[in-house]
């Protein structure tokens, strides 16, 4: 009987823990724009130029594309809070996608380079 009690306070406990601690729709954001900060600054090294110029103009690039994106992301980021974990959603051109889940204070995010390459092609 008094492992049972023990059990239910543990998990009693966790849950109150996964609830004051469920991420909010600026850490998705946070999270997803460091994601797509992290690949398109991988993307501007790997296809640099060596003139000044045009180390110049890809650091510009990439600069106002970051802008641009972290105003995509703030409009087209729904998230959804389940108590004990969030989910981050994209809706783009009527399609949904999972990009991000929260729990326990930090946001994992299920995309990765040829994800945003892709989104930015089309």
């Amino acid at each position: 009987m008094n492992s049972k009690i023990t059990l239910l306070l543990i998990v009693v406990a966790v849950a109150l823990v996964a609830v004051v601690t469920c991420p909010d729709k600026e850490a998705h954001q946070n999270a997803i724009m460091d994601e797509i900060n992290t690949s398109m600054s991988k993307e501007i090294s790997e296809n640099i130029g060596d003139s000044n110029l045009e180390i110049g103009l890809s650091l510009l690039g990439g600069s106002i594309a970051s802008k641009l994106l972290t105003t995509v992301v703030e409009s087209t980021l729904r998230v959804r809070n389940y108590f004990v974990f969030s989910t981050g959603e994209i809706s783009i051109e009527g399609k949904s996608k999972t990009v991000s889940v929260g729990c326990f204070g930090h946001v994992f995010t299920f995309f990765d380079a040829d994800d945003i390459s892709n989104s930015l092609d089309d």
